[in-house]
């Protein structure tokens, strides 16, 4: 069974891995990351900091997280979110999601934005997120998302 809770510094190792899983999944994105190492690497201060939800398999552990990023103003970024590519399509990221975005509406968020990578897109979509335009980032151009919460 799949439940989720607010990350803790006892998860840095099983995030790292799924961090490094998923991002090195992607076919696209491969080469790139792995010419830029230090873009494997998840934030030490991350699994400790309170804004990072992880998705855990009784069995297995961890095998998602996500983290929001309050941005000011009733707004939030959502940072991160990874799942370990042996568990996509079991419903793992979409928990961890929605644990966050639940969290931000009691906080008072009112719009959750992320700069979406191009393969992720049509999870964003079915989440509820809607294109607001793109974004230069280190790698590439990429799609920024909004999901408002009122």
């Amino acid at each position: 069974m799949l439940t989720t809770r607010v990350a803790t510094k006892a998860d840095a190792e099983a995030m790292q891995e799924i961090f490094r899983a998923a991002s090195l999944s992607n076919e696209g994105d491969r080469d790139e990351l792995l010419a830029r190492p230090e873009f494997l690497v998840l934030p030490a201060d991350l699994p400790a900091s309170g804004r990072a939800a992880v998705t855990v398999d009784d069995d297995y552990g961890p095998v998602a997280f996500a983290s929001l990023r309050d941005t000011g103003e009733g707004a939030a970024e959502l940072d991160d979110l990874f799942t370990h590519p042996d568990w996509r399509r079991r419903g793992a990221a979409r928990l961890a999601l929605d644990a966050l975005v639940g969290a931000a509406r009691r906080r008072g968020i009112r719009r959750v934005e992320v700069t979406a990578n191009t393969h992720a897109m049509g999870f964003y979509e079915a989440a509820g997120f809607r294109h607001i335009g793109t974004v230069e980032t280190e790698l590439r151009v990429a799609p920024r998302m909004a999901l408002d919460l009122t």
